[in-house]
């Protein structure tokens, strides 16, 4: 149940799918880190370039596509090499979605422990407890 917030500043001239971005992530974190895709939350926010900046100058001055991505997941669900994995797809998926990436564009995993993570009112701690070892 992982939830992405993607803050995003496309190239002059490029017009991303929205969809297909979220669609795109969505399958990313499926391949890479086991999530259930029926249960991830993507929250899409475009950002003008004159409202960009990286050291303290806009990216209306240059030519390249920035992005944040933070993902939010349950603290010890994946590995670092999935972690890692999934960070150099997503980073691939940005620039083909985006055009050229100024080289300082971030994705940040986030690992939240299970007892402050959850959705529905119960925690992932909760949910884990109340899941049959059968299903585990």
């Amino acid at each position: 149940m992982p939830y992405l917030h993607l803050s995003l500043c496309p190239a002059p001239g490029a017009d991303p799918s929205l969809r297909d971005l979220a669609a795109n992530l969505t399958d990313l974190t499926a391949e890479h880190l086991a999530k259930d895709p029926a249960l991830t939350a993507v929250r899409i926010e475009l950002v003008p370039a004159t409202h960009w900046f990286i050291g303290a100058r806009s990216l209306a001055a240059d030519t390249l596509a920035s992005y944040q991505l933070q993902i939010q997941v349950t603290a010890g669900t994946n590995t670092a090499a999935q972690i890692s994995a999934y960070l150099a797809a997503v980073h691939a998926a940005m620039g083909v979605a985006l055009g050229r990436l100024h080289p300082t564009s971030y994705c940040v995993v986030q690992q939240v422990p299970a007892d402050a993570w959850g959705y529905g009112g119960q925690s992932q701690a909760a949910r884990r407890l109340s899941i049959e070892p059968a299903q585990l």
